[in-house]
């Protein structure tokens, strides 16, 4: 690890997000740049929009810069004449494209910040803006070192969405990921899937776990859940955290909970709501719909985002994940490391490696409600020991998180 002189005045560094959404992405990259400015390094957030519920929870000694959205085609363009050798891999899913990526728009701005700024390493988190990034660069013709993240399982991504653009992207990631300086994985299982499905060399990924389990885990899990169904602990409640959405898979859970349901009373939990506050209204609005058909609406409660859902894994007697693909989920060692057990879907990403192939979770396949309700039925008969389980999830703590990211910048600006 560089002494703490060597970096305070040499070593900037910047995170390219979308926003600053509740999302895990969005979460682990304010966590990675917070850990990475107390240990001296001068960090900004660089985001296309100030929207989010964790952008007021940025760090004062943080930066920030707001890129400003140009007209649709003024980003297609730019990709263009910025990189003309990409030609061929930007027709279909950046010029052709009826509907490109939300952050497309801002490729002008993120350049023009580049060419200005010039940080020393530009880290980047989601598929489309690590993209962005080496677009930008090229075209600002910059020194900036990028760092591209894979937070997703890719081929699951790739091949799950109904959208037009991603079916013809794979060209395109792949050159683009070869410019970047450092590929970055959340899990060995992601990193193993990009270099298999994306053609990369698997030695060009490195694996950095997500920073997952802050060092005041404990005095936050102590805090208030203040949901009154905590108060009777003789039926116990499930919890499930994240997103509604197509990966989460909540359908499956919810038909799992109402089977579980005719075996013995549980009450569910499930925290999260989507970016876009009309996505949030019409998915919750259809799983509100099965939860009634399904007859549990007294047993199911959405209550939305949480900034702290510790709280609610250190009394809820049990913790789902229904996932159809993962990068990393941060709710399993999030919740290990609160006492919480975990049964989870077996899906693509690196839950398998989070709970150790089943040690410390059991694990189920992908879409089968009967056995997720099995396993739910079988761990609130039998639970594991929790200092067993809050071992486990100490492993994936922030501090290694950063002392791995450290490493990262000390590798990538030693030339500089």
């Amino acid at each position: 690890m560089p002494a703490l002189q060597e970096i305070t005045q040499r070593q900037r560094l910047a995170f390219l997000l979308p926003n600053l959404g509740g999302g895990g992405v969005q979460r682990n990259a304010l966590i990675t740049a917070s850990s990475l400015r107390s240990r001296g390094y001068q960090v900004e957030m660089v985001l296309c929009s100030e929207k989010g519920p964790l952008f007021q929870m940025i760090p004062d000694a943080i930066t920030r810069t707001i890129l400003d959205r140009a007209a649709g085609w003024q980003g297609r363009i730019h990709a263009l004449l910025g990189n003309p050798s990409l030609l061929p891999s930007l027709g279909l899913p950046v010029l052709a494209a009826g509907k490109p990526s939300r952050t497309l728009r801002y490729l002008p701005a993120l350049t023009e910040y580049l060419r200005r700024s010039q940080p020393d390493v530009l880290f980047s988190a989601t598929t489309y803006q690590n993209i962005e990034a080496i677009l930008a660069r090229n075209a600002a013709r910059v020194n900036t070192r990028i760092a591209v993240t894979q937070s997703t399982n890719f081929s699951s991504w790739h091949q799950v969405s109904g959208e037009w653009r991603r079916r013809h992207l794979l060209p395109l990631l792949r050159r683009s990921y070869t410019r970047a300086d450092a590929i970055i994985a959340v899990s060995n299982a992601v990193a193993d899937d990009l270099a298999s499905y994306a053609q990369l060399d698997r030695r060009s990924i490195s694996t950095i776990y997500t920073p997952l389990v802050p060092s005041n885990i404990k005095d936050r899990a102590a805090e208030p859940a203040e949901h009154s169904w905590f108060d009777n602990q003789d039926i116990p409640v499930i919890l499930a955290v994240g997103r509604p959405g197509r990966a989460k898979d909540y359908p499956t859970l919810l038909r799992a909970f109402a089977l579980l349901h005719k075996k013995r009373r549980a009450r569910l939990i499930i925290l999260g709501e989507a970016r876009d506050p009309h996505k949030s209204q019409e998915r919750m609005g259809k799983l509100q719909t099965l939860i009634s058909e399904l007859g549990v609406s007294e047993d199911v409660d959405m209550p939305g985002y949480t900034h702290n859902p510790y709280r609610y894994m250190a009394r809820a007697s049990l913790l789902v994940l229904s996932s159809v693909y993962e990068g990393f989920p941060s709710v399993v060692p999030e919740a290990l490391a609160c006492g919480c057990p975990v049964v989870s879907t077996r899906c693509p990403g690196g839950v398998a490696e989070a709970l150790d192939e089943g040690r410390y979770g059991k694990l189920v396949p992908v879409g089968d409600d009967r056995a997720m309700a099995d396993a739910i039925h079988a761990t609130l008969e039998e639970s594991p020991q929790r200092d067993r389980l809050m071992e486990r999830g100490s492993s994936f703590s922030i501090q290694r998180s950063t002392d791995a990211y450290e490493s990262l910048v000390s590798s990538l600006t030693a030339s500089c």
